[in-house]
């Protein structure tokens, strides 16, 4: 199976500034710092990331970091996970 790095960001709401970033990976292995470029390495060659939300909110405040990997984006299936809501 290809490595996924499944993450999540905060974002200060007013300045925009990147807080912390939170991820782990389909090999267990977990990444928890708020530097983009240790980020980056620590997705390194996976082929996938995936988030909550990633496409309109956590890449843009990446810096382009993650552009080799395919993004999957949870927000969109969600109306299947959850009809009623």
């Amino acid at each position: 199976m290809d490595r996924i790095v499944f993450f999540d960001t905060e974002v200060h709401p007013d300045s925009g500034k990147l807080l912390d970033i939170g991820a782990c990976d389909t090999a267990g292995r977990e990444f928890h710092a708020a530097s983009i470029a240790a980020f980056r390495d620590f997705v390194g060659d996976a082929p996938y990331v995936c988030g909550h939300n990633i496409v309109r909110h956590d890449l843009k405040h990446l810096d382009g970091a993650l552009a080799r990997a395919t993004p999957i984006d949870t927000l969109y299936i969600s109306p299947l996970l959850f009809p009623r809501r």
